[in-house]
């Protein structure tokens, strides 16, 4: 107990002869866990709203006019295929009736046709926007098709802000993690450099490692918590007000968006622990090196 209070003594005077330092790491730790807590909500959010519109992704396939045609033996056939995540089967009066539903007050203007020109379709959802191409080109080889309509185009895109996304949130937790490690981990090795003669000292009058390591250790821990917290305290502050507001005058994109206040009070929490974990291993790294270095035998 009492070696455990000397060590806490060691940290907090550590803390406080680089006060102007440990702030520095404290609010660039802050800004950087933000930023990382912030673009990992964004991603998550954007992979929610991708899914969805990836849901909602349509292919119609309609059949050859063949009354032969065994319909249900084709859609199971279709059905089978990896791509396809669910199908719907319209009959002519039902796709007849779909269309002057759309249509409205203008729907009469469908009674000069005459006979009804719209064959057996089937309406597919896919998985993933990825899916819909080689869907397309499963279904173009099938004799019993005759036609294929879907956005071509919007699935592109869809398919493209997708990887887009991925990779500058994969980019940006990068080299957040990476400004944080170094921050840390400098303010560190500047703590060690500055009493690099007493450590040596407390070393050589018989001082074991883990009693001269723990109070730097303890302090880069300290301030990448503090840091990770005050982030996590940023981005309740900043998240909720915001999504609130896109509830209010966005609502078609509420079904999109993380809103829980306990999923993110959660992640806030699961920010902090990453912080934490973060500046003990930054810590651990440089304190390390360093005690081997000027404790290595000449």
């Amino acid at each position: 107990m009492t070696t455990f209070k000397y060590i806490l003594r060691d940290m907090w005077r550590l803390t406080i002869n680089h006060w102007v330092l440990g702030l520095l790491t404290l609010i660039t730790a802050g800004v950087m866990f933000w930023i990382l807590g912030i673009t990992t909500l964004f991603s998550l959010n954007m992979e929610n709203l991708l899914s969805r519109l990836e849901s909602e992704l349509v292919v119609q396939a309609y059949l050859v006019k063949d009354n032969t045609l065994n319909v249900e033996e084709i859609a199971a056939k279709i059905q089978s295929l990896e791509y396809v995540h669910a199908m719907k089967i319209y009959s002519p009066s039902d796709s007849l009736a779909k269309l002057q539903e759309k249509m409205g007050s203008q729907s009469k203007a469908l009674d000069m046709i005459g006979d009804n020109p719209i064959p057996y379709n089937f309406e597919i959802h896919v998985n993933a926007a990825s899916d819909v191409e080689p869907l397309v080109s499963e279904l173009k080889t099938m004799p019993e098709i005759e036609d294929i309509v879907y956005a071509g185009l919007v699935v592109k895109r869809i398919n493209a802000l997708s990887q887009i996304s991925s990779r500058a949130a994969l980019a940006m937790f990068i080299l957040s993690v990476i400004i944080t490690a170094l921050v840390v981990y400098n303010t560190i090795h500047i703590s060690l450099y500055s009493r690099r003669d007493e450590i040596g000292i407390m070393y050589l009058v018989g001082a074991t490692r883990s009693y001269i390591a723990t109070p730097f250790v303890l302090e880069g821990t300290l301030l990448a918590l503090l840091g990770a917290l005050a982030a996590g305290g940023g981005i309740i502050a900043v998240y909720i007000p915001a999504v609130r507001l896109i509830h209010e005058n966005m609502p078609f994109l509420s079904s999109s968006l993380l809103s829980d206040n306990a999923v993110i009070w959660r992640f806030c929490a699961l920010l902090a622990g990453f912080g934490a974990t973060l500046g003990w291993v930054c810590s651990y790294l440089v304190v390390a090196r360093f005690i081997n270095a000027i404790t290595r035998p000449e």
